[in-house]
Order: structure tokens, then sequence, then C-alpha cells
């Protein structure tokens, strides 16, 4: 990482200057991958493509704080998603709502964008644009650190179809509270978003959402639950979204093991949809420089029996499994090669995929293969 010193002078010009440090970070990674993805059954396929952040996401930031004095200090956080097979960036989205994704292509700070004060004492206050805070568990307790083919998220951001709802993972216009780091190792978090509709508008509390993360870590162990709830009006699509999650990790030291449990409800016009899913898995130490890295996780759909898939079947029937495993071979601190490979069987018309594979047809599986190298800088 590349640090820039930068020494601001406070005061009016011609007056006594007090001095301030501040500093800016410059960071990012660049993942990239040869990745090859099955989609069985007609209308399934395969696909063999340069893939993108199979261990860690992609990305180019700049983050910043400044010394206030009286241990108040001021910083931003500015985190962009990359797409270094193409050189593009991926879509933010300005409202939390279909109506406000970004065009894809275009390089913007969809990751986080935020300006923040912060003490040891008090805790820090942020605005601006954020992860939810459901998605921290996701990063957090997933041994697959929800990237590549075996992410849990293949299963878990699924919210009404497979495809995740604008709120899944990340939020605009919010403001958060964290709370300070010496707690005795209780932390946490809560935090709103705004849709920013016009009051009289029919959807006014569309892209509105609300949601708070609360752990513990202590030496090896590490436990969190959060919530997120997001509202929208009920179409056939989409309805008043809740997630809630709790997870955990324990390093025994020949193994880190995960666990994490998954809670959605979407209020659809025809009736809720209800997804549970459960994951576990382990990081195994090997080879002194490398990791193992091994889940399983399974998707149990208890969807009202007014709901329907494409065959007309009840959608409650829809379930789902995924196997993953693969190995992180360390070649410095900043440079690993890794190797992933998934197994997804869906049952029912269910027609979930592995991270970017086609969707298979109804009920058949969906598997993905992947090496690549990454970098952090």
């Amino acid at each position: 990482m590349k640090k820039v010193l930068i020494w601001s002078a406070l005061g009016l010009a011609g007056s006594g200057a007090a001095q301030a440090q501040s500093s800016v970070t410059v960071f990012g990674v660049m993942d990239l991958g040869v990745q090859h993805t099955n989609g069985a059954g007609r209308g399934g396929g395969s696909v063999t493509a340069l893939s993108n952040g199979g261990l860690s996401t992609s990305r180019i930031g700049f983050r910043g704080t400044e010394d206030l004095g009286g241990g108040l200090r001021a910083g931003f956080w500015l985190e962009a998603s990359l797409n270094p097979d193409t050189g593009s960036g991926r879509p933010s989205n300005s409202n939390n709502q279909a109506s406000g994704a970004g065009p894809a292509g275009t390089i913007s700070f969809d990751r986080m964008s935020y300006v923040s004060l912060s003490s040891d004492t008090l805790g820090e206050l942020r605005l601006g644009r954020d992860f939810v805070p459901t998605h921290y568990n996701s990063i957090y307790f997933d041994p697959f650190n929800a990237n590549g083919v075996a992410r849990a998220g293949n299963l878990t951001f699924a919210g009404v179809g497979t495809g995740p709802l604008p709120t899944a993972i990340t939020g605009s216009n919010t403001v958060s509270y964290w709370l300070p780091p010496n707690l005795g190792g209780f932390y946490g978090m809560a935090m709103i978003g705004a849709g920013e509709n016009d009051s009289t508008a029919a959807n006014r509390d569309d892209g509105n959402f609300a949601g708070a993360r609360l752990g513990f870590a202590s030496g090896k162990f590490d436990v969190a639950a959060a919530v997120t709830r997001s509202k929208f009006r009920s179409t056939a699509t989409i309805g008043n979204y809740t997630h809630a999650n709790i997870g955990g990790s324990w390093d025994a030291g020949f193994a880190k093991f995960f666990a994490l449990y998954n809670k959605v409800t979407v209020k659809l016009a025809a009736g809720t949809v209800r997804k549970n899913t459960a994951e576990i898995g382990a990081h195994i130490p090997a080879f002194d420089v490398g990791r193992i890295r091994i889940s399983y996780a399974y998707l149990d759909d208890r969807s009202d029996e007014s709901l329907r898939n494409a065959a007309g079947m009840p959608r409650h029937r829809d379930d789902a499994r995924q196997f993953g495993i693969g190995y992180v071979h360390n070649l410095s601190k900043r440079t690993a090669l890794y190797g992933t490979y998934a197994r997804l069987t869906n049952s029912a018309q269910a027609r979930y995929a592995v991270s970017g594979g086609v969707a298979p047809a109804g009920g058949r599986r969906s598997t993905g293969t992947e090496f690549g190298v990454r970098h952090l800088f």
C-alpha cells in the first residue's frame, strides 16, 4: 500500500496556524483467474472465461484520516470494484431501488463511499455508502469470504429469484453508528438508509432500510448476529424484504471453523417468499504457506403455497445445496495462487447457479472450477 502524508494548516490566512496531520492511503486488489462453469439440462450450457474476484474482490480505494485533537478524528473512504479482465468498473445504485442502478462498465465507488467522525471512546459516525449489516456476516463467516464459484452467496444472496435484491449487499444514502473498539470484545453497528423518494409518490418508502449488527470476539472465537429490513411496495417481483443472520468462527489451531445461518423473507403481492440457508465450513492449514477451504451450504425454501415456479409447482419445493472446496497458496504476504471447485445441486424447479455460471435447467446442477492469482497493493 502506498501512503501519502499531508500536512494541513488550520486557521485563517495570516494568523497563527495549528498543525494537524492527515494521511491518505491508496490500496487495492487485483484478482484474475480462468473459470469454467456448466449448467446442466436444456437451456443451460458451459462457459470458459477469464474470471474476476475468485479469492478477493478486485478493487481500488482511497482512505484517509485527520487528527482533530482531543481524541477526535475525521476520515473518508472511497472504494470501487473493478473488472480487470475488461478494465471496467461495476455499477452502483443511487436510491436502493431498481430505478437507481448505474450503468455497467463505469468505474464508481460502489463498495464504500463515506465520510466519518470517530474516537476511541465515542465510536464512529459514517455518512455515505457502505455494506449493510447482514453482509458483514456474509463476509466474515463464509469460508470463501463471499467470493468465487463456491461462495455461500450463490444461495444466501437470493431474494425472490436467484439474484440479490437492491439492498442485499450494499446501501446508499446511509447513516451508521459503530461502537467504540474498547468494549471488552463486544462490537456492533446500526444503520439506516434512504430511498429518497418524493413524499407524494406512491412508492415513497421504497429503498428505505434499517439494520444492526452485534457481535462478540475473544481470542480465537467470534460470533455476531445481524438484521436488515428494507421497504418496497409489494409487486409480483419485490416487496418488504427482511434478512437476518447469525454466524461465528472458531480457530482451533489445526483448523478454523465457520458457521452461518440466514433467514430471508420477501412479502410479494401474491404471498411471502421465505428462504432459510445454513452453511458450515473450515480453513485447514497446509504446506506451511497454504490453506484448504471447504464448505457445505443448504437452502430450504418455505414460501407460501400460493407462490408457484415457472412449471406451476409450489416454489417451496425449490431447495438447493452446494459443496465447495479450494486451496490457497501464498507466494508472499501480498500474492497468492488459488483453485476452487463448486457443485450446486437443485431440487424440483430451482435454478440456482455458481457465481459466474449459466443458470441450469430447473432441478439440474451447476458446477464451476477456477484457478487464479490475487495480488494486494
